[in-house]
C-alpha cells in the first residue's frame, strides 16, 4: 500500500522548483546510463576484433584501451554535459483538456467492442482498420491539444529506496526460477569457444559440431557481444560460461529491469512512475500465457540476450528517444545511439528494431511542425550505425544465400487461402495466446491513452502503436516485412509494440482519481484490486507457475538436471574434441561445457554448405540422432544405421532406454559398442579401444 499512497500523494502535491542539488538525476538513471555506454562502447570494440578476426584476448585489449580512453575523456569534461533536470510546473495536460472528455469516452466504447468483435469474429484485417481508424482519429487529436514537455519526477528517499528493492526483489525472482531453453546450446557454445581459445578468430566459424572449415551457422550473430562478454568474464574468473549467463549478467539484467522502466515512467507518468515500476514487474510475473510473451523475456529468462533487449534496452531507447524529442540535446543523442547499439549486442534482432523503436518514439514525442520533422530525422541518425552494421549483414546473407545453400527459416508464404491475415494472426496468437490475454492486450492497445495521466504518455500511448501497426504488424505488407526486415520469426515483430508500458499505465490509472480529493487510501486499493483482478482473470496461468515451466527452488543452473548430467557423463566419457552420436535432449547441453566433444547434430543449427557438407550428410546425421532419440519409430535396416556409426565414427553413443530399443542396441553391439553406465531412462556405449582410432 505504500507504493500507492507514495503515488497519489505526489497527484496532490503542487510541484515545486526543485533545487541544484536535487536537478542531478538519481543514482539508478546514471546506473542505466554507464551500463548502457560501457555495453555499446564493448559492442563496438566486438564488432571491430570480429570483422578483423581477431581473438578474444585482441578484444579485452581494444576494451580496455576504449574505456580508459572514455573515462579520461570523461574527467576532462569533453563529455556531453546532462541536460538539466525540468523545474517548471507539473504539466498541464495531468487535467485533461475538456474537448478530450467526448473523444475518451467514444474511443473506449469503440477500442473495448472492437476488442470484443475480435473475440468472437477473429479477422485480423478487420481489426487493423478499426485499430487504425480509431488510433489515426486519436492521434490527431491529442497531438494537436497539448504540447508534450518533461515535467519533474516525484523525488524522496523512500521511492528511491523502493525503487532498489524492487531491484533486489528481481534479482531474487531471477535467481530462483529455473525455466532452461534450448537457446543454450548456441549462445553458451559462443562464450565457450571465446574462453577455451582466448586466441581463436570470434565468431569466425561453427564450433558446435567440430566440421573443419563449417562457417557459423547464421552470420548474423556476429553482430552480437553479449556472448562474448561472458565469455570474457569466464576466461578472467575462471568460472565456467554457463554459470556467467545463468548468475551474474541474470542477476544484473534482472537489477536493471526495473531501474530501466523508472527511467522510461518517470517521463511518462511523473507523479506515479514508482508505482507504474511495481505495476510493469506484477504484469510480467502474473502471465505466463505464451512462452513468447512479454515476461517469458523476462525474469523467468533473464540470462538471454533477447530477453535483456526487451526487457532493459528497449526501454532505455524510448526514454533517450522521448526526452531527446521533447528538449533536443546532444546528450541524450549520444545515449540513444548508444543504447541501440547495446541493443544489437544483446541480439541481432535489434539491428531492425532499436531503429523501428526509436523512429516510433521520437514520433510520439514531437511536435507536429517543421521543428518537429527537423526532431525526427536528427533524432533517426542516431540509428546510423546500427542501420549500417544491418546493411553489411543483410549483404553477407544475400552473397551466403547463392544457390539457396543458407535457408533463413520458414519465411511466410504467399501462398495460402489468405496470407494477409494468416501471417499476423499467427504472429498474435504466439505472443499473445489465443484467450483472455489476447483480447485484453488488444483492448489496452485501442483504449490505452485514454486512462494516460499526461500529454507526452497519451502521445506515446497512441502514436506508438499506431505506428507500429502502420509499418509492422500490418496484414497487407507483413509478408514483406518478414522477408526483408524481421526475417521469418516475424512474430518478433511485436516486440516493438510497448503492450506491458500501456498495460501499466492503464492498471495504475486509479492512483489519479480524484486528485482534488483527499483519499489516497481508496484510490490505492482500487489499484491493488485492479492488480488481483489481472491476475484472477486475465491469464490462463502465471508466470512463475508449473504451467509455465518454471521451477522454483534454490539458485542454479537453468538446466534440466537429468540431460545436464547425462551431457557431462558423455563429456567426461571420451577426450575433448571427440564425436558422440546423442539423443536431441543431450546434444543442446553437450555443448555447453568448456573444451566439450561433438555431437553429430545440435538441435537445428547443422546446415548444408557448399563443398564442406552436403545436404546428404545433415539427413544422415539427423537420422542418426534421430535412431537414438526413438528407435522404434526410425525406417531403415539395421546395416544402414551401423554404416552411419561407420562413417561417423563416433566414440560415444547415448541412448534412449525404452523397452522399444533392444535393435539400437544390437546395431551397437555388432559395431563393437559397450554398455558403461545406464540409469534415469538412458545408456552410455563407448566404442572399445581396439576400433576407437585413439
Amino acid at each position: 500500500m505504500g507504493i500507492g499512497n507514495d503515488a497519489a500523494r505526489g497527484g496532490l502535491e503542487t510541484v515545486q522548483p526543485v533545487s541544484p542539488a536535487r536537478r542531478t538525476a538519481p543514482v539508478s538513471d546514471r546506473l542505466c546510463d554507464a551500463v548502457v555506454v560501457a555495453f555499446a562502447l564493448w559492442t563496438v570494440c566486438s564488432h571491430a576484433v570480429v570483422a578483423a578476426g581477431g581473438g578474444l584476448l585482441a578484444l579485452l585489449w581494444l576494451f580496455a584501451i576504449a574505456a580508459t580512453a572514455g573515462v579520461l575523456l570523461r574527467v576532462k569534461g569533453w563529455g556531453a554535459a546532462a541536460p538539466p533536470e525540468p523545474i517548471e510546473s507539473a504539466d498541464p495536460s495531468d487535467s485533461s483538456r475538456p474537448r478530450l472528455h467526448v473523444l475518451r469516452i467514444v474511443a473506449l466504447v469503440c477500442g473495448v467492442m472492437a476488442a470484443l468483435i475480435f473475440a468472437v469474429r477473429q479477422d485480423v484485417v478487420q481489426l487493423w482498420w478499426s485499430a487504425v481508424i480509431l488510433l489515426g482519429i486519436a492521434a490527431v487529436a491529442v497531438c494537436l491539444s497539448d504540447a508534450p514537455r518533461l515535467s519533474p519526477p516525484e523525488r524522496s528517499r523512500w521511492s528511491e529506496t523502493l525503487l532498489w528493492l524492487m531491484a533486489a526483489a528481481g534479482v531474487v525472482i531471477t535467481l530462483i526460477s529455473h525455466r532452461p531453453d534450448p537457446d543454450d546450446a548456441d549462445y553458451v557454445n559462443m562464450a565457450v569457444s571465446a574462453a577455451d581459445d582466448p586466441s581463436r578468430a570470434l565468431l569466425g566459424e561453427d564450433t558446435l559440431h567440430g566440421i573443419k572449415g563449417l562457417p557459423l551457422h547464421l552470420p548474423v550473430y556476429r553482430a552480437e557481444s553479449y556472448p562474448l562478454l561472458n565469455g570474457a568474464v569466464s576466461y578472467l574468473t575462471g568460472i565456467p560460461a554457463i554459470y556467467s549467463f545463468h548468475w551474474l549478467s541474470a542477476a544484473l539484467a534482472a537489477f536493471l529491469v526495473p531501474l530501466a522502466h523508472a527511467k522510461l515512467f518517470r517521463i511518462l507518468t511523473p507523479r506515479r512512475w514508482l508505482a507504474a515500476v511495481a505495476t510493469l514487474m506484477f504484469i510480467l510475473l502474473a502471465a505466463g500465457e505464451t512462452h513468447r510473451w512479454y515476461g517469458n523475456f523476462s525474469f523467468v529468462r533473464m540470462w538471454q540476450g533477447k530477453s535483456i533487449f526487451l526487457s532493459v534496452f528497449l526501454p532505455l531507447i524510448c526514454a533517450y528517444a522521448l526526452r531527446f524529442a521533447v528538449r533536443r540535446n546532444p546528450r541524450d543523442w549520444i545515449m540513444l545511439a548508444a543504447a541501440q547499439i547495446a541493443a544489437v549486442g544483446a541480439t541481432s534482432s535489434a539491428l531492425w528494431a532499436a531503429p523501428a523503436v526509436t523512429i516510433f518514439a521520437l514520433c510520439s514525442a514531437a511536435w507536429p511542425s517543421r521543428q518537429g520533422l527537423k526532431t525526427v530525422v536528427l533524432g533517426a541518425l542516431a540509428s546510423t550505425y546500427v542501420l549500417g552494421a544491418a546493411l553489411l549483414i543483410r549483404v553477407s546473407l544475400i552473397r551466403m544465400s547463392v544457390g539457396g545453400r543458407i535457408p533463413f527459416g520458414i519465411v511466410p508464404s504467399e501462398q495460402g487461402p489468405d496470407p494477409t491475415t494468416v501471417v499476423v494472426h499467427d504472429a498474435l496468437v504466439t505472443v499473445l495466446g489465443d484467450s483472455r490475454l489476447l483480447i485484453f492486450a488488444i483492448a489496452i492497445l485501442l483504449t490505452g491513452w485514454v486512462f494516460a495521466p499526461t500529454a507526452l504518455a497519451r502521445r506515446f500511448a497512441v502514436v506508438f502503436p499506431l505506428a507500429v501497426l502502420l509499418a509492422l504488424v500490418n496484414p497487407y505488407t507483413a509478408i514483406w516485412v518478414a522477408k526483408n526486415v524481421t526475417g521469418p520469426l516475424y512474430w518478433r515483430s511485436l516486440w516493438a509494440l510497448p503492450i506491458p508500458i500501456v498495460m501499466a499505465l492503464v492498471l495504475t490509472s486509479p492512483l489519479s482519481l480524484g486528485v482534488s480529493s483527499s483519499r489516497p487510501v481508496a484510490r490505492g486499493a482500487l489499484w491493488l484490486a485492479l492488480l488481483m483482478a489481472f491476475a484472477l482473470f486475465i491469464p490462463r496461468y502465471g508466470g512463475l507457475s508449473k504451467a509455465n515451466r518454471v521451477r522454483l527452488s534454490r539458485p542454479g543452473l537453468k538446466v534440466p538436471h537429468t540431460a545436464y548430467r547425462w551431457a557431462a557423463e558423455v563429456n567426461a566419457s571420451v577426450p575433448p574434441g571427440s564425436h558422440v552420436a546423442v539423443p536431441s535432449t543431450i546434444d543442446i547441453w553437450i555443448v555447453t561445457f568448456h573444451h566439450h566433444i561433438y555431437p553429430l547434430t545440435v538441435r537445428d543449427y547443422l546446415r548444408p554448405w557448399p563443398n564442406i557438407l552436403s545436404d546428404e550428410e545433415v539427413l544422415d546425421r539427423n537420422a542418426v540422432r534421430g535412431f537414438l532419440d526413438a528407435p522404434e519409430r526410425v525406417d531403415g535396416s539395421p546395416q544402414q544405421f551401423r554404416d552411419e556409426l561407420d562413417r561417423y565414427n563416433p566414440q560415444a553413443v547415448c541412448l534412449v532406454s525404452s523397452p522399444r530399443a533392444e535393435t539400437a542396441r544390437t546395431i551397437l553391439r555388432q559395431s563393437r559398442f559397450r554398455i558403461t553406465l545406464a540409469r534415469k531412462g538412458y545408456e552410455l556405449w563407448l566404442r572399445s579401444a581396439a576400433d576407437s582410432g585413439t
